[in-house]
């Protein structure tokens, strides 16, 4: 088939690398555009130019004796930038997931002090539950109701619960549990936890008799499976689960939990 680049530089099929390169030099120098006088010229010359690069770099061998001319140089191209433009993506993904990694394991790294921190104060819970616990007797400050509003425009307040002043500790207890106590008894039996003093329950004499109410919002009475679940979670993050993605998810499960238990033990 004819092929239009071999025209343009006056070459027969079968021309040799020589004689394209020959027949580009001396066609360059007469239709440089600062040499011709041509208006042409400067077309003429992008021409020439774009037949030399295809027919040495682009298209089929010139000199091979079984090459096909049936070739459309601008498909070729467009594949090979295709191809070369996936390749550039892949080694932008492969770097961004190169760089990703190495911020999860900055961050793992970081945290393995956190997670013994979580681990030892865990320990800490589990051995202070486990202990006998401390009773005192003290003299009851104050009983209030406490009302919450329940809207951010709302007039109307909800109650929510009942918190009794003692000497050297506040405690909550369910709405209508102890709000009859004001008056009645002066003061109450206050069982804590022999190593963080953390309130567990108090008997108070109400109406003549001593009962027993429990402190809610306890790290030990309604959050108590956080302590289970956050040992369960240190002992896959350390020994079972080895891919930083599943191991950084773990590890925010594990900063989540703590955070609630740190703000169950610093409530009042």
């Amino acid at each position: 088939m004819k092929n239009q680049y071999l025209d343009t530089l006056g070459l027969q099929p079968g021309a040799t690398k020589a004689e394209v390169k020959s027949a580009y030099r001396r066609l360059s120098k007469i239709h440089h555009p600062d040499i011709s006088k041509d208006p042409n010229a400067k077309e003429k010359f992008i021409e020439i130019n774009e037949a030399y690069n295809f027919l040495t770099k682009v298209g089929p061998t010139p000199h091979q004796e079984t090459v096909s001319y049936n070739y459309n140089p601008y498909v070729s191209e467009y594949d090979k930038w295709r191809k070369e433009a996936r390749h550039r993506a892949w080694k932008k993904a492969k770097e961004q997931e190169r760089m990703q990694q190495e911020l999860i394991m900055k961050l793992l790294k970081g945290f393995n002090v956190a997670a013994l921190i979580i681990f030892l104060t865990n320990m800490v819970l589990i051995v202070d539950y486990i202990l006998p616990k401390k009773e005192e007797t003290q003299k009851i400050l104050s009983v209030y109701r406490v009302y919450e509003s329940s809207g951010r425009n709302s007039r109307s307040k909800n109650y929510r619960y009942d918190e009794i002043r003692f000497e050297t500790l506040t405690m909550l207890f369910d709405r209508g549990e102890v709000s009859n106590l004001k008056g009645l008894g002066p003061t109450g039996r206050v069982i804590t936890s022999r190593i963080l003093g953390t309130p567990i329950a108090a008997y108070i004499r109400i109406d003549g008799s001593e009962e027993r109410h429990e402190q809610i919002y306890s790290i030990y009475r309604v959050f108590g499976f956080l302590i289970p679940a956050i040992l369960l979670f240190l002992t896959l993050y350390r020994y079972a689960v080895t891919s930083l993605d599943p191991k950084l998810t773990l590890a925010l499960f594990l900063l989540a939990f703590f955070m609630i238990q740190l703000w169950i033990l610093l409530m009042p």
